[in-house]
């Protein structure tokens, strides 16, 4: 899994967003709000993190148990392939 070139995370304030750069931008403007966990795991999938190997960094990051690190690992992955952000 990878970022599709075209998208980049920016800091704006205390706000995390993904927006579409180049011809993407010009073919389809997005934009979207990432949480602070998002934006890890933007960075982690930026950095050719796997899956399993983000979800190890949010138990160590949090605290929060395996189970609950992949849920949320795979929600946010999902929601950002149906928004056609990963490949």
């Amino acid at each position: 899994m990878k970022i599709k070139d075209g998208f980049v995370k920016c800091k704006v304030g205390d706000k995390f967003l993904v927006v579409t750069t180049g011809s993407l931008g010009k073919e389809n403007n997005i934009m979207i709000e990432l949480n602070e966990t998002s934006s890890y795991i933007w960075d982690f999938v930026a950095d050719g993190l796997s899956a399993e190997q983000i979800a190890d960094k949010l138990v160590e990051m949090y605290g929060i148990p395996l189970e609950k690190a992949q849920q949320d690992t795979e929600k946010i992955i999902g929601n950002m392939m149906q928004a056609g952000v990963f490949e």
